[in-house]
């Protein structure tokens, strides 16, 4: 499995001008192995406000579960930054999950491998 962040899913969904053909590439390439948080439907939909783009989104990779494991072990971290990567991180780590495909830095220096 390959995590998807929320970015990479949003630049895919909205084609973004700067970012959407790399998202759309890693996509393409990586289709049938991507995962995300529980979470990331309704992240879509905080950025979007729009039903069909969360069904996209779900639709785009399998949903993994958000669960109290994964919120205590976000709360525990130092990084990354904002919760909302320290669930996707504490989301990859309890599915031993290596590599993210997302455009945000801050997963850099951790144990796992970030591609965009």
């Amino acid at each position: 499995m390959i995590y998807i962040d929320v970015n990479a899913i949003y630049y895919f969904l909205t084609a973004h001008p700067q970012y959407g053909r790399r998202a759309k590439e890693l996509v393409v390439r990586y289709g049938d192995r991507l995962a995300t948080s529980a979470l990331t439907p309704w992240l879509i939909y905080v950025l979007v406000r729009d039903a069909r783009a969360v069904e996209a989104a779900m639709r785009l990779a399998r949903l993994l579960p958000l669960t109290d494991e994964i919120y205590a072990t976000a709360v525990s971290l130092e990084r990354p930054r904002d919760f909302e990567d320290r669930v996707h991180y504490a989301t990859m780590k309890r599915h031993r999950i290596g590599t993210i495909i997302s455009n945000d830095r801050d997963f850099d220096g951790l144990d796992v491998t970030r591609i965009f």
